[in-house]
């Protein structure tokens, strides 16, 4: 007669090294999203620029998207000037500078003395949700009425989409328990004729 061991080690240590090795490979793997502050190429001239869009910050760089109605220009220098997409787009001596921008892609450039600061195919979003930047366009736009829909109207389709899909769903599931009631008299019972 062979006694079977009861005494069951179970080794954490095994799955601490597995939690560890994979805790590193995530964190190798995932990456996170930033712009790399900019260097000033000579002088001690320095300027960044970044976009707000509620509590967050996005710093403005080369291929790089962000969000925002405004580009605000911090700088050290005597002055700047901005061209935005080569066109002159401001010029001032104050270390602060912000600006309307426009949504799209943009080319942004800071020129001061001995000092230039390029920004190529930075995506512009708008500061809000999408829907809401349409409304205010059609706000101020020439749309016409007819291209929205009526609430009285959205109601009707969302209660007939209901509607529907009550009837659809209640003729599947009746289908479906009839099919299988059938199923299960057909197997467990059988049925003598009397002639």
């Amino acid at each position: 007669m062979v006694k079977k061991d009861t005494n069951k080690s179970y080794s954490w240590v095994g799955f601490g090294n597995i939690f560890l090795i994979t805790v590193y490979l995530l964190s190798v793997i995932v990456t996170t999203a930033k712009a790399d502050p900019p260097n000033p190429d000579v002088g001690d001239c320095f300027s960044y620029g970044y976009t707000e869009s509620g509590d967050h910050i996005f710093l403005i760089d080369s291929n790089k998207s962000v969000f925002g109605d405004y580009l605000t220009i911090k700088h050290n220098c005597d002055y700047i000037e901005v061209l935005v997409n080569g066109n002159f787009t401001a010029y001032t001596e104050e270390n602060k500078l912000i600006i309307p921008v426009d949504f799209g892609l943009q080319n942004i450039t800071i020129l001061s003395n001995n000092y230039s600061y390029s920004v190529t195919n930075l995506t512009v979003f708008p500061d809000r949700l999408t829907w809401e930047y349409e409304y205010n366009q059609w706000m101020t736009g020439d749309y016409t009425l007819e291209q929205f829909i009526e609430l009285s109207k959205a109601q009707t389709r969302e209660n007939t989409a209901s509607i529907v899909s009550i009837i659809i769903v209640f003729s599947l599931v009746t289908f479906v328990y009839w099919n299988l009631i059938n199923s299960y008299i057909d197997r467990n019972y059988c049925e003598e004729v009397i002639s």
